[in-house]
Parts: C-alpha cells; sequence; structure tokens
C-alpha cells in the first residue's frame, strides 16, 4: 500500500510541475504552445508507451468491445474541454490558483462521479460517508483558494480592457468539471484493463492500455480548438520562432504530464479495488502543493498582501485535509 501511494504521490508532484516550462516559452502564443503539447502528451506518448508495455494491443482493444472504447473517448473528450479551459484559466489566474481552483473541483467530483455512478451500493457505508465529507472539505478549500485570488488581484493594476479574475474563476471551475471526467474514464474503463491483463499484460502495467484511447477524445477536442485560433489569428507561422528551445520545453511538459498518468494509474489500480476512485483525490491534491511551490518559485506571491496569503494557506490546508479524509476512507 505505501509503495503505490508513494507512486500516486510522484505522479502528483510532476503533474503539478508540467505548466512550469510554459513560461519560458518565447514567441508562441497559447494555442501553439497547446497544440504542440497535447499532440505530444496525448498522442505520441500513450500509444508508444502503451505499445510498448501491453503485448497485442489491438486484441485488447477488440476484446474490450467497441461500446467500451466509444464511452471511453467520449469520456476523453469532455475531459478534453476542461484542458482547454484549464489552459485559458491558467492564463487568466495565474499557476498557483489556477490548479489550486480546477484541482479542487476535479478532485472532489472526480471521487463523487465514479462512486454514485459506479459504487452507488457504497454511498451510504461508512466509507461512503468518509468520502463526501472529504469532497466537502475540498470544495470549501476550492472556496478559500479563489478568494485568495480575489484578495490579491484587489492590490494590482489591471490594464483597460484585461479579463476580469472573476471571469477567470468560473473558466476555472468549468474546467475542474470537465477535467473530472477523466478520473470516471479511467473507472469505466475497466473492461480494457481487464482484457489487456487476460492477453498478457502485467497487473500494474494492464491500465497502460487506457491512455491512448481516453487521450484521443481529450486530443480532438484540443487540436479542434488550437487549429481554430491558429487560423483565427493568422499566425502558423510563430511555430518558427525560438524553435529548439519552445520545442525542448515542450517535450519536457509532455514527458512529465503524461508520464505522471501512467504513474498516477500504476499506483492507484495497486491500491486496491476501490483504488482509481479514492487514489484520484490523493494525485489532485499533490498537483495543488507541487503548483503552489512552482507559484512561490516564480514569484507569483511575492507581494500579494497578508490577508490574501492567509486565504491561500487555509485553502491549501483544507484540500490537503479532504485528501486525507478520503485517503483515510480507502483504508476503512
Amino acid at each position: 500500500m505505501l509503495a503505490a501511494l508513494s507512486l500516486v504521490l510522484t505522479a502528483g508532484g510532476m503533474n503539478g510541475s508540467f505548466a512550469a516550462p510554459m513560461k519560458r516559452i518565447r514567441g508562441w502564443q497559447w494555442e501553439h504552445i497547446w497544440l504542440a503539447w497535447s499532440f505530444l502528451g496525448m498522442l505520441v506518448i500513450p500509444l508508444v508507451v502503451a505499445a510498448a508495455t501491453v503485448p497485442e494491443l489491438k486484441t485488447v482493444y477488440s476484446a474490450a468491445g467497441p461500446g467500451v472504447l466509444i464511452h471511453t473517448a467520449l469520456d476523453g473528450m469532455i475531459w478534453g474541454l476542461g484542458t482547454v479551459l484549464f489552459g485559458l484559466g491558467m492564463n487568466r489566474v495565474g499557476l498557483a490558483l489556477g490548479f489550486a481552483i480546477i484541482i479542487g473541483t476535479s478532485s472532489s467530483l472526480g471521487v463523487l462521479i465514479p462512486l454514485v455512478v459506479l459504487h452507488r451500493e457504497m454511498l451510504f457505508t461508512h466509507v461512503g460517508e468518509e468520502t463526501l465529507l472529504g469532497a466537502g472539505i475540498l470544495l470549501a478549500g476550492v472556496a478559500a483558494c479563489a478568494r485568495a485570488g480575489l484578495l490579491r488581484d484587489a492590490g494590482r493594476m489591471r490594464s483597460p480592457g484585461s479579463t476580469s479574475l472573476g471571469a477567470g474563476i468560473g473558466i476555472c471551475l468549468l474546467s475542474g468539471m470537465g477535467s473530472s471526467f477523466m478520473s470516471l474514464g479511467v473507472n469505466e474503463a475497466v473492461p480494457i484493463i481487464q482484457a489487456a491483463h487476460d492477453l498478457g499484460a502485467s497487473r500494474l502495467l494492464s491500465p497502460n492500455a487506457v491512455w491512448p484511447i481516453l487521450l484521443a477524445g481529450g486530443f480532438a477536442v484540443n487540436a479542434a480548438y488550437c487549429t481554430a485560433l491558429l487560423i483565427r489569428h493568422g499566425n502558423l507561422a510563430n511555430f518558427r520562432k525560438s524553435v529548439f528551445v519552445n520545442v525542448g520545453l515542450v517535450v519536457t511538459m509532455a514527458i512529465l504530464w503524461s508520464g505522471s498518468n501512467f504513474v498516477y494509474s500504476t499506483g492507484a489500480y495497486a491500491m486496491g479495488s476501490l483504488g482509481l476512485v479514492l487514489g484520484w483525490p490523493v494525485f489532485m491534491g499533490t498537483i495543488v502543493l507541487a503548483a503552489n511551490v512552482w507559484g512561490i518559485v516564480t514569484g507569483e506571491w511575492c507581494k500579494p498582501g497578508r490577508k490574501a496569503v492567509i486565504w491561500m494557506v487555509l485553502g491549501c490546508l483544507l484540500l490537503v485535509a479532504g485528501i486525507g479524509i478520503v485517503a483515510l476512507a480507502g483504508n476503512g
């Protein structure tokens, strides 16, 4: 159990760090970065890793059946919409606050939706009650982090025509709702995992077969949106700017993010029958903490005011407390 939990924590640290290189990219707009990152992180890396670790990958998908594949891809598309909003929200509210709101919302819904849809019989048990309590505390943490952002923003001069922080927080909340469908998608893809195991994949590596299908749905949404922006802005040629440095940074982003998914699914699957449900908030909470470390390092909270810092610390503590309660529920 400890080794499995360590993998989930490691995955959260990787995921919480993946967006940091974005601040070093020069000459590319958001759509350039996001399209290149999603192509590598959602298509190339997942397919390469799955093909290398899951024998007879095509046969696995045939054995799982088209219904499961379509459902998993649709979950991925809804999650993909959340990732589009994720990038837009981060641009408006910053790395630390954006991660806190998005991940806090995704944590609570990512536990509740699979629990209600797939494990309804456990909803009013001791495990279910502790899970609901943890989810409520997670939402309180989201509210505290949002308050911190409002206080931070109040002391800053905003340029004419700039997007309000309130709109950014709204985008982040919608992103968190959509992002929770990754948890649902992984839980509903158990037939794919079982087929991979039956056809020779190890128990811990069998979940790798899910990611090419789930993330392909997400890539379709992200690619469509980014392509539309490139056409609208007429800035496709910007891909030639600082190409070697920028590509290196995007590759780093893709490896950290996509790698975190594989590490997470291996660790969560090893946690037991409810690992894919209860491992999710542990994963999400670690992402928040890692992102806040990067927010401090990059100066987002260098002069926000005492009240803003207090609310952000309170929000993070509530998120950690909610995660801890949900994790304890898994041991109950």
